[in-house]
This record gives structure tokens, sequence and C-alpha cells, in this order.
């Protein structure tokens, strides 16, 4: 059972503690030095960037190289994959692709392997209609001391419809959500601003 304690619980200790001058302006300078791997930053959505940046951040703190990774995406329509795999250590990567709803149908996941040590969803949350059942699937495909890593948008206008369910998810209800779903939370990140929420809407004529 939720409780209001649980809830303020993972406001202050993960989501609050990201309410500093330095956090909130971490971005107002954009590191251009990093824009060189395959998935080029020209022509993407902005705050795409910043997840990755974060991802990366995140990844050179834990210092570790995985053995088997597992992803749900899809490649892009310039036939790139996630640009978070070019930052990983892994050993082998397992990777399906989520529109396969016949096989990868994650509210009805069953994978033979399950002992995966860091599972990573991008983007995809916001695409489940039931996103605490898929998540509790996933739960059952890691390994114990495994990690998952998600990034969802707080906030965005409806896209690959009729399959897009919620147009964000908050810094809490992911953390809710993950709980919900039986892992232990680390870290939650975050990043927005009203410039870009202004673009964001204007491009899509809501403004």
């Amino acid at each position: 059972m939720v409780s209001k304690e649980n809830i303020q619980e993972i406001y202050n200790k993960y989501v609050k503690v990201n309410y500093t001058e330095a956090y909130l302006n971490k971005y107002s300078s954009i590191p251009m030095e990093l824009n060189n791997k395959k998935w080029k930053w020209e022509g993407k959505d902005f705050v795409r960037i910043i997840a990755l940046l974060e991802f990366r951040e995140y990844i050179l703190e834990l210092d570790r190289v995985f053995e088997d990774v597992l992803s749900f995406s899809s490649v892009d329509i310039w036939g790139v994959r996630d640009p978070e795999y070019d930052y990983l250590q892994y050993k082998n990567h397992h990777n399906f692709n989520y529109e396969d709803d016949i096989k990868y149908d994650l509210h009805y996941l069953e994978l033979e392997k399950k002992d995966f040590d860091f599972i990573m969803l991008t983007q995809v949350i916001e695409h489940l209609y039931n996103p605490i059942l898929a998540l509790k699937n996933i739960y059952d495909h890691l390994k114990i001391g495994g990690i998952i890593y998600a990034s969802v948008p707080v906030n965005n206008i409806p896209h690959s419809t009729p399959f897009h369910f919620y147009t964000g998810v908050t810094p809490v209800g992911l953390g809710m959500m993950m709980q919900l779903a039986g892992f232990d939370i680390l870290k939650i990140g975050q990043w927005g601003n009203e410039e870009y929420l202004h673009q964001l809407y204007g491009q899509a004529g809501l403004t």
C-alpha cells in the first residue's frame, strides 16, 4: 500500500535534492565536444540530448562492465539505434523491438533468459498502457543487484499515435512506478524549462 509518507520520502530524497542552482543550470552551456558519436545532435530534440548527457554521466559514475544488457527499442528514422549504447560497457547486448507486439509486448513479457544485469528503457514508458505491469515483468528478468535505467518525458505532445498513452510522467511518478514494480530507487534525474515548453507546444501549434 502506498502512503503519503512514502511519496514524500521519494520527493525529499530523490527529487527535491535536485532543486539547487548548480543542478538547474547544469546545461546552460552545452558540451559540444561530446557531439562526436554516430548519433549526431543536429536536428534532434534538445531534451533527448540532455537525457543522453545525463545517461553518460551516470554510467561514468557506475564505472562498471555489464555482462548482459537488455533493451527494448527500435531504430529511429535515421536508421540509428539508441545512442546510449555508445557509453555502455558490456559483453553481451540483447535488443528487442517493442513494436513487435507478438513476441515482445512488455505487458506479457516472458523471455527464457531472466538474469540480465542492466535493462534500459529509453522513451518507452509513455507508450505502455499499463506501465506498472510491464515494469513488473521487466523486474522478473533482472538479476539480483542488476540495474534498470529509464528515461521518460515529463511533458510531451502526442506522438506515435495511437500507441501513446501518457503525455508525461513526473519524477515522483516515475519513482512510484519503479517502487510498485519492485525496484529500489538509486537516483532520479530531471530537466526542463519554460523556454523548452514554449518551443515544444509552439511547434505543435498549441500556443
